[in-house]
């Protein structure tokens, strides 16, 4: 028993241990320079290493082993890295050299190594670790580990989440059961309403000021629920209205009930004015033009008091003051229709457009910051492509123009992620976003009266999204807090007992209404950590520093311009003195916001001051540098010469080691020296096994007409000819067919007739080796090969591997150049991935290390079977159906299993590659297959 107790007592140890502390130094009081660093041992080549860094209000920049490996910026995103080939058997040293932005300086950072023999590593800031200077000292500011956002894994939707889920309440008689939900333990779920068939279908909720429930018909009308004391069931249901059409928003405050009445195309406002219990007063107080699909959607009471709307982008910007930047019309694409908040006074006078550049946001809500959110969707036509943006949280602040614009299917195609743009707050990912509420007014722990509550009616989920302060905005992540099938979540309130209630519906299908309660309200909330609490009061003041800002949006005065470390608030003074319209730039310092407003207001990209001094610029001040250049070059502005010193200032630093900045780069440099950038350009697209970027280089590489070598317009269309096995929405195969076929324009006759075979080429899987005649050699292991990998590989027999790659069935899951078929990891760099050693450990014994992204998926299905194989990517992820490879050396015979039926599914720790594939191989074969994998192509 005592054993137990001081192993249970050592795991809890290591687990507190093992989450990284804040940390800084100090000689008497924190220093603004410092340097943090921590040698550790790895015993053996590691199996994988994953790293996780965070700067709050410093720059960080990290080395590992000497060289330099990522940089952190104070208000930026975590950066999360594979650290595995920056670390080296035996020791090594991680550095932190961080500079103070603010006045609350601090580090974290959690490297997690997996061995091949299963145990694991965790290195973790701590006051141990070493910094620099004759009496200067590690200190703690507090451990990141309890603070819950950090500890959250990724959401994942996958291909085999079941996009028509939904369908299935099509024909449902009821809600259903929540026994069978998923459910975040000490939660509870209870249903306590189905809508019966004159009760139509429900997209909205509200209790009125009596804690009544009042629900939104899918057709027309409104129906109000009394509960039962205890609230657990109905006691009485009444219409409070019959004519208003689909409510998607509803919101009690100023004595009235004001409606978001989508199919009536207007905003409504209800008042009982005798006091008998019913509204016998209607008007309206905006009417709105523009469709109904994203449509008229949710409703807020601002902490100012007044009423927030919020609109889809079938909506259009209606002629009211408009506190987004004046210059939107002039220089960017600008359709009528786009995602908007609309906020007024109670009686619907004094209109005025909040923020935009939103696609379809239903929900608003505000915390108790007063600060509003939203839960935004994406465009899932264009999923799979580099202009796809996921579904994400935005913090809805004045003035804000978050770049979307109605062009779903446009070519050429719209990117609408600009450096200039206000940046979300989180993305979560697929989904189809529906209402959202804080849990202010809930009996949840403390951790979730803070979060935002966001639903997503596609997968049925209600998610909890943790936030804290970054600056004057906010950052944090998301859990699945309940999840259901089919769960077509609408809408969702807390009621006067502190419950959450929620309602399902839309689409015509069944509605129902469920109560959620917390069973241990025992539970006492932590007291702040250091770093919380300075971090929360430095919060307070930014936002108030962007409010002073924001204050003047709409309007053509402005009292001053401070400089300012947070960005946010940059961008908020950068609006408002483009809505000052005039030159007010002079003396002041040339940050980026400036140097935006300055093109916007002069118009004059010759007069752009061009930053030459690129590595002292953080990675987003790179990307706004390059932004700036592309909206110069996108209007006209630059003579040749500039052109030539913009070249000139930019080749050097292409190809970078940033993924985003060679995607920045690379259209600019392709358009300005295509003799250089091509050529580059081809290494990165050929190099890269990421679909999105990969289709990005693809996209600008298509009209490029010079800089072509024979070899490189081969790799373009082989590369292009793969896009089979590419998962997307329905616009990503009419996207890789419209670069195709402009890219073929470009060609010459000669070249067309010379690259024929690979403009045709699909994916061919290869067929089975003729074994006639090959035995067994040996069961081969890593060991057989002691003192054999010392060779030179140009003079080994390539031809002969290149037939290895076929005899040993490689060539049917991978592909090598122009070689096998791309099921598994793509093997054409291969060797700039792994060492020899490594990469021949990999071949006979391919268990002890799976890619994720390639790992055996083992299916539980609902009828009671198991299969395994590897999900083979379906184009659009909307298909009802999985597509599963049992066989890993047929891979082309696909079993294919409706998603409605998969219980749930988990990962094998056995790889689908069998092992023994190369024991018919003998050793000098083998050393011929590692020279042609390494050298061939």
């Amino acid at each position: 028993m005592f054993a137990r107790l001081v192993a249970l007592f050592l795991a809890v140890a290591f687990s507190a241990q093992a989450a990284p502390d804040w940390i800084w130094a100090k000689n008497k009081t924190p220093l603004k320079n410092v340097t943090l660093s921590h040698q550790f041992e790895v015993p053996a080549k590691p199996k994988s290493a994953k790293l996780r860094l965070i700067a709050d209000g410093a720059v960080l920049r990290l080395n590992i082993n000497g060289k330099p490996v990522a940089i952190a910026e104070p208000f930026g995103p975590v950066v999360e890295i594979d650290a595995l080939h920056h670390l080296k058997a035996g020791p090594n040293q991680i550095t932190l050299s961080g500079k103070a932005v603010t006045g609350i300086a601090a580090a974290a950072l959690h490297l997690k190594i997996e061995m091949a023999n299963g145990k694991a590593i965790t290195i973790a800031t701590s006051p141990a670790w070493k910094t620099t200077g004759p009496k200067a000292k590690v200190f703690s500011t507090g451990d990141l580990g309890l603070e819950h956002w950090w500890n959250l894994p990724p959401l994942v939707i996958d291909e085999a989440d079941d996009y028509t889920q939904w369908k299935r309440a099509s024909n449902a008689k009821a809600g259903t059961d929540p026994a069978t939900f998923q459910l975040l333990p000490r939660f509870k779920a209870t249903l306590l309403h189905s809508a019966q068939p004159d009760e139509n279908s429900w997209v909205s909720i509200a209790f009125d000021p009596e804690g009544r429930i009042t629900v939104g018909r899918e057709d027309k009308g409104l129906i109000r629920y009394t509960l039962s004391a205890n609230r657990e069931k109905i006691i009485r249901a009444e219409s409070i209205n019959d004519d208003l059409r689909e409510c998607r928003g509803l919101l009690y405050a100023h004595g009235s009930l004001y409606a978001s009445a989508n199919n009536s195309k207007g905003l409504y406002r209800l008042r009982d004015t005798d006091g008998d219990g019913t509204f016998d007063e209607k008007k309206l107080l905006h009417t709105s033009n523009g469709g109904v699909g994203h449509g008229r959607n949710d409703l807020a009471l601002g902490p100012d008091g007044k009423i927030y709307v919020i609109h889809g982008d079938s909506i259009q910007l209606p002629e009211v003051t408009d506190r987004m930047s004046p210059m939107r019309r002039k220089y960017q694409p600008f359709r009528m229709n786009e995602g908007h908040v609309l906020r007024m006074d109670a009686d619907g006078s004094n209109k005025e457009i909040f923020c935009g550049g939103l696609r379809n946001p239903y929900g608003i809500a505000f915390n108790t910051d007063g600060e509003a959110f939203t839960y935004d969707a994406d465009a899932e036509f264009d999923m799979g492509t580099p202009w796809y943006r996921p579904t994400q949280v935005k913090h809805l602040t004045s003035g804000a123009d978050f770049g979307w614009r109605a062009v779903t299917g446009s070519w050429p195609s719209y990117f609408p992620d600009h450096p200039d743009n206000t940046q979300p707050t989180l993305d979560i990912g697929k989904g189809s976003p529906t209402g959202v509420k804080f849990g202010t007014g809930s009996h949840f722990p403390p951790k979730y009266k803070k979060s935002l509550f966001i639903l997503d009616w596609t997968y049925g989920r209600i998610l909890a999204v943790h936030l804290r302060p970054r600056g004057s905005t906010y950052m944090g992540a998301a859990e699945v807090f309940l999840r259901g099938e089919p769960l077509n979540v609408t809408d969702l309130d807390f009621g006067p007992d502190g419950a959450m209630y929620f309602v399902t519906g839309g689409r015509k299908t069944q509605s129902a209404l469920y109560r959620v309660t917390y069973t241990d309200p025992s539970g006492q909330p932590r007291a702040a950590t250091p770093q919380e609490t300075a971090r929360a009061k430095q919060a307070e003041a930014f936002r108030k520093a962007r409010r002073q800002a924001e204050q003047f949006h709409g309007k053509k005065r402005f009292t001053y311009q401070p400089d300012h470390p947070d960005p946010r608030v940059r961008h908020a003074w950068r609006i408002t003195l483009e809505h000052a319209g005039k030159q007010v730039l002079t003396g002041s310092k040339p940050n980026f916001e400036n140097l935006t407003t300055e093109a916007n207001l002069l118009g004059d990209q010759a007069k752009l001051k061009l930053i030459k001094d690129w590595p002292s610029l953080l990675p987003s001040e790179q990307l706004a540098y390059i932004d700036l250049i592309r909206r110069g070059m996108e209007r006209g502005a630059f003579t040749s010469r500039h052109a030539a010193d913009i070249q000139k200032n930019l080749q050097p630093h292409f190809p970078n080691t940033s993924p985003s900045i060679n995607q920045a780069l690379a259209p600019l440099l392709i358009q300005l020296s295509p003799a250089q950038a091509v050529p580059q350009t081809v290494k990165l697209l050929d190099a890269s096994s990421n679909q999105r970027e990969r289709i990005h280089y693809l996209y600008h590489l298509r009209h490029a007409k010079t800089g072509w070598s024979p070899e490189s317009r081969r790799t373009f269309f082989r590369i292009l000819g793969t896009y089979d096995t590419f998962l997307g929405g329905r616009g990503l195969p009419q996207a890789l067919g419209k670069i195709r076929t402009e890219a073929k324009v470009t060609l010459t006759d000669g070249e067309k007739k010379r690259l024929a075979d690979v403009i045709k080429q699909k994916p061919q899987l290869p067929p089975l080796p003729d074994l006639t005649g090959r035995t067994l050699v040996k069961q081969w292991a890593p060991a057989d090969f002691n003192g054999a990998l010392d060779f030179d590989a140009k003079k080994r027999d390539l031809a002969n591997g290149k037939k290895m790659f076929a005899v040993a069935m490689c060539s049917r899951c991978h592909r090598h150049g122009r070689e096998g078929y791309p099921i598994g990891p793509d093997l054409t760099h291969v060797a700039s991935r792994f060492g020899r050693a490594d990469l021949l450990a990999e071949i006979l014994e391919p268990s002890k290390t799976i890619a994720e992204n390639y790992q055996t998926t083992i299916l539980h299905l609902k009828d009671g079977r198991e299969l395994a194989g590897q999900i083979i990517p379906n184009l659009d992820y909307r298909a009802p159906t999985l597509q599963l490879a049992e066989n890993p050396l047929h891979p082309d015979k696909i079993t294919r299993i409706p998603k409605e039926q998969i219980a749930r599914r988990r990962h094998s720790d056995t790889s689908l590659m069998p092992p023994g594939l190369v024991n018919l191989l003998t050793k000098k074969e083998i050393l011929n297959l590692l020279a042609w994998l390494e050298r061939g192509r």
